[in-house]
């Protein structure tokens, strides 16, 4: 298994029009090969950031979807409520507790 996390701000005081049009988003993506789960996470020490952390079956799944085209469109409403503050991570799952 693997996880892409992405930590990163948005505009201040739009959390709630964001998570609003990040759920639209993820609603308009469907089901992804290998896309096992997504998690959306609002920073506690931060209202204006939060991760995004997707569980992927294989490395090839989850460049396949982040370099296709359906993945621009998908995320084109969420661009207005970024700041260009993120970091990316890129991990593999050395263990998983289910339970």
């Amino acid at each position: 298994m693997y996880m892409r996390i992405v930590w990163g701000k948005i505009l201040p005081g739009k959390w709630d029009a964001f998570e609003a049009a990040f759920k639209a988003a993820m609603a308009a993506r469907g089901d992804q090969t290998g896309l096992e789960n997504h998690w959306l996470a609002r920073d506690q020490n931060d209202p204006d950031a939060g991760y995004s952390i997707t569980l992927w079956a294989s490395e090839a799944d989850i460049k396949s979807f982040w370099d296709s085209p359906k993945r621009k469109e998908i995320m084109a409403p969420l661009e207005p409520f970024y700041v260009n503050q993120f970091t990316t991570t890129h991990c593999a799952v050395a263990y998983a507790l289910k339970g």
